[in-house]
């Protein structure tokens, strides 16, 4: 594991707000039985407070919509066509489950494969980068499942170019840019790309692929919301207590990006 993927996931595991309620809530606690009552039920009000936004939705939505809302305009629009090829980001794969039911099984963001097979058929001529290394010790690792996946969906492998030493937005960018370079040969790429990956995860990953020198088009899918903010939704914790976690873990990403130089933009948006 690169040093720097070591300290994004520790610092995100102190950070990410289902973690981070919990350790607050402790300390919370702790403070009270030791007679520093004030200090601790502050704490505890504060965590009561958080739990109610999230309960109820407006702080999951603040920080959702905007995400998602970036590059919208995009959602299922080809029409810039002829493109070069497609892109499809890693993400979806269930690596424990699949192993162990020896089927492929997907997590919520499905809709990455789904309609990366869609526009594989749409397409039938363009070549296919999937990007995406994630692996553990004796599981199938993400690009042996979305194989699998797309083998299953009618797509011919031979097509599809599997990228799998990537661990992050940034690397998914540079070592696309190797194979892309595999189709297309002299300085810039000119030829567009369609980018398929998550709506809520579409504004970072265009800024890494521009920083890149990589032509995209944003193809976003997997929505989390309706791109609508509200002030009160019918209560429901556990879900958005979970989409709060990527969202704030996308805003973390885009200005850690931003300040290191991985990102021109801080919140990369559409073209004019």
């Amino acid at each position: 594991m690169a040093w720097d993927d070591l300290i994004s996931k520790v610092i995100w595991l102190l950070l990410q707000p289902s973690n981070l309620f919990l350790i607050l809530f402790l300390i919370g606690l702790i403070l009270v039985w030791k007679n520093r009552r004030r200090s601790g039920l502050s704490l505890l009000t504060a965590c009561a407070i958080f739990y109610g936004l999230v309960m109820f939705g407006p702080l999951t939505s603040w920080l959702m919509v905007p995400l998602e809302k970036r590059f919208s305009s995009y959602t299922n629009y080809v029409g810039d066509a002829p493109y070069s090829g497609i892109i499809v980001l890693a993400g979806a794969e269930r690596l424990t489950l699949s192993t162990r039911h020896k089927q492929v099984t997907l997590s919520g963001a499905a809709e990455r494969l789904i309609e990366a097979a869609k526009l594989a058929r749409q397409f039938p001529d363009l070549p296919i980068i999937y990007s995406g290394g994630g692996q553990i010790k004796n599981m199938l690792s993400e690009s042996k499942i979305a194989r699998k996946y797309f083998i299953e969906a009618g797509i011919d492998p031979s097509r599809i170019r599997f990228e799998d030493k990537s661990y992050n937005t940034h690397t998914n960018a540079l070592e696309t840019k190797k194979y892309i370079q595999h189709y297309e040969t002299g300085g810039r790429e000119t030829g567009k790309w369609l980018l398929v990956t998550s709506a809520f995860h579409m504004p970072r990953t265009v800024g890494a692929y521009r920083n890149a020198d990589i032509n995209i088009q944003p193809y976003p899918v997997d929505y989390r919301t309706h791109l609508k903010t509200s002030l009160i939704k019918n209560p429901n914790a556990g879900q958005r207590l979970y989409q709060l976690d990527f969202a704030l873990h996308e805003w973390i990403g885009l200005l850690a990006y931003y300040i290191s130089g991985r990102n021109e933009e801080l919140f990369p948006a559409p073209d004019d």
